[in-house]
């Protein structure tokens, strides 16, 4: 049985979909075939509609974020016309969202949770021509009724996984654009931050086993040899939501990792688990660059609206240990965020001042589903009738009585500007001109020369 893979990367960020490209290498290892449709590059409705008829697949996956909704929408409904194939929404929001995903009229099958096994027992059913609608983590209509299927257990042994399919991409081409390949090393994150929707997979895993899941350092290596003998990279850039959680699991990889490769490579830490034993490990192994989440510079609204108990403190603790070892930071901060003010955020940009990341990344806090801050803004009419963005680089959906959206959107433009231009004015000029025009740089990013943003990407981090 053959898919067609819609990947709607609307950023057009040229990043390898490794959730799509797990799939893949599952779905092969069953017999099927998969065939990716590559939004990146750009094309619109269109292009990916005969794309997908092309291929000739009579099933359509789509991996769908909550900003893309639309986007996947109307593709889903021409190819419904046109082909009367089936199509089958999984990914982020599909998980977080279930019940009005699966009430779209385009949506045959929806994945929740992890979709490598529920979509290779689909394709298994679809080939011996019957649709089985028992499958666990898949949702399915049938004469107006919804059948909602449990919850799978989730596999606890990453490593019997086989690796992403990177020939579903042209992945040379992306490397080539940003000189970076991604990596994940392991699945689950076991923080409780308001803003995200990790808690909510929580809640829809709880029954299904252990939700924080690591690979072994073997596989890792193993998956990193690999493309080593395969592509030609500068830079790994691990994806993981917190990658040095495990203490003990660091010790090992940073000691294979040094034995083994001389890469650069970049990862998140979470503040709160980071250890005077984990920059070294890192330092020493070849980390180029930590990022760490800061969020906000006011530890009112870090602690009672994000769910993030760090103090400030601790977080300029972290910075400066990063710095003792020789590591480049990136800092991650929102604004927009309920409940904050004018003054707050001016406490986020103080205190990116007195930390001097060598990057620093400011997104607009966006009311995802399925997140602990969407309820509240939703209880509290906040909610401005805008669409998600597919960017939270682009705009704001939530107005509040003492902060516009409009307002909010100046002020991210103007945020980076505003940390940096007492201490790197050039710099600042730079990244100002870049955060006033994002949306064109976004329209235009496929034209931009490779070598280019190799440099622009290298400036922002330096």
């Amino acid at each position: 049985m053959k898919i067609a893979l819609v990947y709607p990367n609307l950023t057009r960020l040229e990043r390898v979909t490794l959730g799509l490209a797990y799939v893949a290498s599952y779905l092969k290892t069953r017999g099927h075939e998969c065939e990716l449709v590559d939004y990146t590059w750009g094309g619109g409705v269109e292009k990916t509609v005969r794309a997908v008829k092309a291929s000739g697949a009579k099933i359509v996956g789509f991996s769908v974020k909550s900003g893309e909704v639309d986007f996947c929408v109307a593709i889903a409904e021409r190819l419904k016309r046109e082909l009367n194939c089936t199509i089958l929404f999984g990914g982020v929001h599909p998980s977080i969202a279930p019940e009005d995903t699966i009430l779209l009229d385009c949506v045959d099958v929806l994945c929740v949770g992890e979709g490598e096994e529920a979509s290779a027992d689909l394709l298994d059913s679809l080939e011996r021509g019957e649709m089985d609608r028992a499958i666990p983590n898949l949702w399915f209509k049938r004469d107006g009724e919804i059948i909602r299927n449990p919850i799978r257990p989730l596999r606890q042994d990453l490593d019997s996984l086989p690796f992403p399919d990177r020939d579903l991409h042209d992945t040379q081409e992306y490397i080539e654009r940003s000189g970076t390949v991604d990596l994940i090393a392991g699945r689950g994150c076991p923080y409780q931050c308001s803003y995200c929707v990790e808690p909510t997979y929580q809640r829809v895993f709880k029954d299904a086993g252990k939700f924080v899941r690591y690979r072994s350092v073997e596989n890792l290596m193993d998956e990193i040899a690999d493309l080593t003998r395969r592509f030609k990279f500068q830079r790994i850039n691990f994806v993981d939501d917190v990658f040095t959680l495990d203490l003990r699991w660091l010790r090992q990889f940073a000691a294979s990792y040094k034995k083994y490769f001389k890469i650069p490579y970049a990862c998140n830490a979470r503040i709160e688990a980071m250890r005077e034993e984990s920059y070294q490990l890192l330092a020493d192994s070849g980390c180029h660059s930590l990022e760490m989440g800061i969020e906000s510079g006011s530890e009112r609204i870090r602690k009672t609206v994000l769910q993030r108990k760090m103090s400030n403190r601790k977080i300029i603790e972290s910075f400066d240990a990063a710095r003792r070892h020789g590591l480049k930071t990136m800092s991650f901060n929102i604004v927009g965020i309920p409940g904050e003010s004018r003054e707050d955020i001016q406490e986020t940009v103080e205190l990116n001042r007195r930390l001097k990341p060598s990057s620093v990344l400011v997104s607009i806090f966006q009311p995802y589903p399925g997140t602990g801050l969407y309820d509240l803004c939703k209880e509290n009419g906040w909610l401005n009738g805008k669409p998600l963005p597919y960017s939270y680089f682009l705009y704001s959906a939530v107005s509040y009585p003492n902060l516009s959206a409009d307002e909010i959107l100046r002020i991210k433009r103007r945020f980076r500007f505003q940390v940096l231009r007492k201490s790197r004015l050039f710099k600042s000029l730079v990244v100002l001109l870049y955060d006033m025009n994002y949306e064109r740089f976004v329209q235009l990013w496929s034209f931009i020369p490779a070598p280019v943003k190799r440099l622009g990407l290298a400036y922002f981090k330096s």
